[in-house]
């Protein structure tokens, strides 16, 4: 899997993912990087930053440097330092924290660009916060869940559709279950919530949900996918919903067709 984009729910540094970074990385040979960029603005994000980076060496096996990238506002050589480490990588890790924030901040430093341009070389794999980033919207959850903002989409950053050819909205944790009383299904949306936004999309837009624990490789070269993790993948477009199981492989066709 020379060049692929791979999506995770949830669960990244989990024991569960072990195997499957450790599938994704065994014919990655050039420089591996942790992208910071969904929680820089969290005051513990030194910690988390090694706290990943301890699982990939512990657990994984690999050694992976940081491409530090906390804020819009650092330093321009600090900026054009991590760029320089993304488009010198074959393989970037970037996970939990803000959705929102990454977005503008990827956006706004020309990140973006650059985690695009990986895919023609190398592999991105995205989880939680920044998998919500790649596809054609991007649902701002704090916002919505913990702000109380009506539902409503930001433009994402369309990087799954530029790799593979299909125009979706990418949902993790799409299973939730953190709610009990509560329903917080669909990254803390809700059905409700989840309805609303769903409206708002052209028809031709689907929605990829990726449960928690679990996740969906991308392989760019074969033109196929492999889901793997505890749950499912959901793929919906209009009336029509399927859902992928662990090892189940998908040709990348079937979901643009």
């Amino acid at each position: 899997m020379a060049r692929a984009l791979v999506l995770m729910g949830s669960g990244e540094t989990s024991p569960t993912m072990v195997t499957p970074h450790q599938q994704i990385l065994k014919t990655v040979t050039g420089k591996k990087f942790i992208l910071d960029t969904p929680y820089g603005f969290q005051e513990n994000a030194d910690q988390l930053t090694e706290k990943i980076r301890s699982y990939f060496e512990v657990n994984v096996g690999i050694k992976a440097e940081d491409a530090r990238l906390r804020t819009k506002v650092d330093r321009a050589a600090d900026i054009a330092n991590a760029i320089a480490n993304i488009n010198s990588a074959e393989w970037v890790f970037t996970g939990p924290g803000s959705p929102t924030y990454a977005l503008k901040t990827w956006r706004e430093t020309g990140a973006s660009e650059a985690l695009k341009n990986l895919l023609t070389r190398g592999t991105l794999v995205v989880s939680s916060a920044a998998a919500l980033t790649v596809g054609t919207h991007t649902m701002p959850v704090y916002e919505m869940y913990k702000v109380g903002e009506d539902p409503y989409w930001l433009d994402g950053l369309n990087i799954l559709e530029t790799a593979t050819g299909i125009k979706a909205a990418v949902i993790a944790h799409y299973n939730n279950a953190q709610g009990g009383t509560h329903d917080t299904r669909y990254c803390f949306a809700g059905q409700k919530r989840m309805t609303a936004l769903e409206s708002q999309l052209d028809s031709d837009i689907a929605i990829l949900g990726i449960d928690e624990h679990t996740g969906i490789a991308f392989d760019l070269e074969a033109r196929s996918a492999e889901v793997f993790g505890k749950g499912v993948i959901t793929f919906k477009r209009g009336e029509k919903i399927v859902t992928y199981e662990n090892k189940k492989i998908i040709t990348i066709a079937e979901f643009v067709n």
